[in-house]
């Protein structure tokens, strides 16, 4: 479903992939479990996946890359990781991205913001002109607040907080995980009680 202008949720199971419809340009920020949700939710917009220009990877982790084989078959969209991600991604689905993305990094209107702890190239993605962050599972949503993603998924706990912290540097107002539901409008707000939590200040 559309949950801002041009940016559109699309769930599969327990995890969100997000499609952004910006400028005739059609991005998808991962690919799910099996990418057989974004391939019907294209058509029910009547787009064809042969129109998806480009796929961004958070993380190498199977529930947001489970479906590039599907989408790498049936599209023509160049795959972006960051850097330190694309090995991993490469060694999960077969499948290397093509884009190696860094740190402050633009691609298509999208800030990169790299959030290493979770994965070693985990990263979230600013969308500046509609103030939306995608953090991917930097953190995840539930009962309308942030948490740490688990500890025992990160691969350093403490680079995690950290990253969390780093998402206060920037300006936005709508957190859109990949667990749980996107918040709107407060996002910023539920980041900095989050950090106020940790004890990260």
């Amino acid at each position: 479903m559309e949950i801002l202008p041009g940016i559109h949720l699309i769930r599969e199971e327990y995890v969100n992939m997000y499609l952004l419809h910006l400028e005739n340009k059609l991005i998808l920020i991962d690919t799910g479990l099996t990418g057989e949700p974004i391939i019907n939710y294209l058509e029910s917009l009547n787009l064809r996946p042969e129109d998806l220009d480009l796929i961004i990877i958070t993380h190498h982790h199977l529930d947001h890359t489970g479906g590039l084989k599907v989408l790498h078959k049936h599209t023509n969209a160049k795959i972006a990781s960051h850097k330190d991600e694309a090995q991993l991604i490469e060694k999960r689905t077969g499948i290397k991205p093509t884009i190696l993305l860094e740190h402050s990094q633009q691609i298509e209107g999208l800030l990169v913001i790299h959030t290493p702890g979770h994965t070693p190239g985990h990263i979230a993605l600013l969308l500046e002109n509609k103030n939306s962050l995608f953090v991917g599972d930097l953190v995840y949503e539930e009962n309308g607040s942030l948490h740490e993603i688990p500890q025992r998924y990160s691969m350093d706990p403490q680079a995690n907080r950290l990253a969390i912290k780093s998402l206060l540097a920037y300006n936005f107002n709508h957190i859109l995980p990949s667990h749980g539901r996107p918040l709107l409008g407060n996002g910023r707000e539920k980041v900095e009680e989050l950090v106020r939590e940790l004890k990260l200040r």
